[in-house]
């Protein structure tokens, strides 16, 4: 999720959703602007929520991936077109089977302890990342990584997924690489020392107000096909929930980027003079249901809800102008044919307040009190959260408005006696991805039959029967209702030269030039 952001489901080729990216070769892989970038400096951004930890490997926060892409790397990343490259691995070999991912690693990569990156690192990371994170414990079950050199693992699969690399090139959770020694001592719930490879490194965390990150001096991205180039020698990160503060902040020149701006704010950027909105696509926003106790257990109660939810009044409330959001029942935008789908499209945005009432009374409600979470962290959230509220008190259900900051908000979510609903929105993907059955919704177990077979498929096209069957599941069990797409929007100044998107802000190539 933004994750809850935190931001379900699955499993394959991350190609990314980029709108208006930058040119910078960082991510594009197109020609560098670097020439006309300027080193040095601060770069200040503002960001909605403060990070709940900074091990990217346990949580889909987006929060957390924004910050934590700056210090650590993985063995593959992905380039602007959601084409997967070697990062800190060099050379990768799949066996003839498919169930064997050899990995030659990069030598005399240095981590910010000073110390070489090794087979051992790699070995004790990827391990972790498959036992803890949600893409490694529904995508990698049974599988290992085994150190056979120095600078060489091998990663052996149970059964080929064709999804493998692109898996491990996701930011969220990232599959990032720590110090074995790190790796050793860290607890489940996240590690709490920060040590990784990438382009900064932590200086200081100062909780409820910023995380400054350093450049990292011993950094290289030299022989690397995706260039990351730390131009500012520090990057301060201020968490800022008030969206009001952020714009202003920006706007005075205090800072250099802020992020989640409302569509009900675009054109106040835009009219200003030295910041302009950055547009991408944003994702969907879902409302996910506690199937697991209480009153969403009961598969009526959740279609109750789902008939009687108007899309379009929400997302107009929550994105304001059609231009910052879409109507849509897949799951995957459509401007990703290959798992686009609109199986099942029949049960989305009914608002069929007689039909709803109908599913109530099967689901045997009562009058009780359901809890509506929600955090004002992230606007969207909250305005979704109000006119849901206002649509099911419309055919009879009494629903408790419950706001929180983000931080108490993921851990009620964690709790499933805190809650019976919420809405939160995913960041893009280009597939069906399982994060989402993580969200409280119906359990990953029901999924995997439909995963399977995506993931056993010879080719997307061959798995176009699977990823039908796996929208359909959606609509018919409901682990939440998808209300739509969103676009996304930022605010940068005009000073920022090579600011890019790629599954969320890219800020390792950007320079201040003031």
């Amino acid at each position: 999720m933004k994750q809850v952001k935190v931001k379900w489901l699955l499993f394959i080729v991350i190609a990314l959703f980029v709108a208006g990216c930058s040119n910078n070769q960082a991510s594009s892989g197109n020609k560098s602007t670097s020439a006309a970038q300027k080193d040095g400096g601060t770069l200040n951004i503002a960001f909605q929520s403060e990070p709940t930890t900074l091990d990217p490997q346990i949580t889909g926060n987006s929060s957390v991936k924004d910050a934590a892409r700056n210090i650590y790397e993985g063995l593959v990343i992905f380039d602007s077109k959601g084409n997967v490259e070697p990062d800190l691995a060099e050379k990768i070999d799949i066996s003839e089977e498919k169930k064997v991912y050899t990995f030659q690693l990069r030598k005399g990569v240095k981590f910010h302890n000073g110390k070489e990156m090794t087979a051992d690192d790699v070995e004790a990371s990827i391990n972790r990342w498959i036992k803890l994170s949600s893409l490694g414990k529904t995508n990698f079950v049974g599988a290992q990584v085994k150190k056979t050199g120095d600078y060489t693992v091998e990663l052996h699969l149970k059964t080929p997924n064709v999804n493998t690399l692109a898996l491990l090139a996701d930011p969220i959770p990232a599959a990032a690489i720590f110090p074995k020694e790190i790796i050793e001592k860290a607890p489940a719930e996240g590690a709490t020392e920060f040590v990784g490879t990438g382009p900064f490194k932590v200086k200081e965390w100062k909780k409820n107000q910023y995380i400054t990150l350093e450049r990292f001096k011993d950094y290289s991205s030299k022989g690397r096909k995706i260039k990351k180039t730390p131009h500012v020698d520090e990057i301060k990160i201020s968490f800022l929930s008030d969206e009001s503060t952020r714009i202003s902040g920006i706007t005075a020149g205090q800072f250099d980027i802020a992020l989640g701006v409302s569509s009900d704010n675009a054109a106040q950027i835009e009219s200003t003079q030295n910041v302009k909105n950055k547009l991408a696509p944003g994702g969907f926003i879902g409302l996910f249901y506690n199937t697991q106790e209480g009153f969403f257990s009961d598969l009526n109660a959740r279609k109750a809800v789902n008939a009687a939810i108007n899309a379009k009044d929400v997302l107009s409330s929550s994105y304001g102008d059609s231009d910052y959001y879409e109507l849509t029942s897949s799951i995957v935008n459509k401007k990703f044919p290959n798992y686009y789908s609109e199986a099942g499209k029949e049960e989305y945005n009914q608002h069929d307040e007689k039909k709803a009432r109908s599913y109530l009374k099967k689901a045997g409600y009562s009058g009780q009190e359901l809890r509506l979470l929600t955090s004002r962290d992230y606007q969207d959230q909250y305005n979704t959260a109000v006119i849901v509220q206002q649509e099911l008190e419309k055919i009879g259900v009494k629903v408790k408005l419950e706001v929180y900051d983000w931080a108490t908000f993921t851990d009620k979510v964690n709790d499933p006696k805190a809650w019976d609903i919420y809405p939160v929105d995913w960041a893009a993907r280009s597939t069906i991805f399982q994060g989402f059955w993580t969200s409280g919704g119906a359990p990953v177990e029901k999924s995997t039959k439909y995963l399977d077979k995506i993931k056993a498929a010879a080719s997307v096209k061959d798995a176009r029967p699977a990823i039908d069957a796996t929208q359909k599941y959606v609509w018919e069990e409901l682990p939440f209702t998808l209300i739509g797409h969103k676009v996304n929007i930022n605010a940068v100044s005009r000073n920022v030269k090579g600011y890019d998107f790629n599954l969320g802000p890219v800020f390792y190539n950007v320079s201040v030039n003031k």
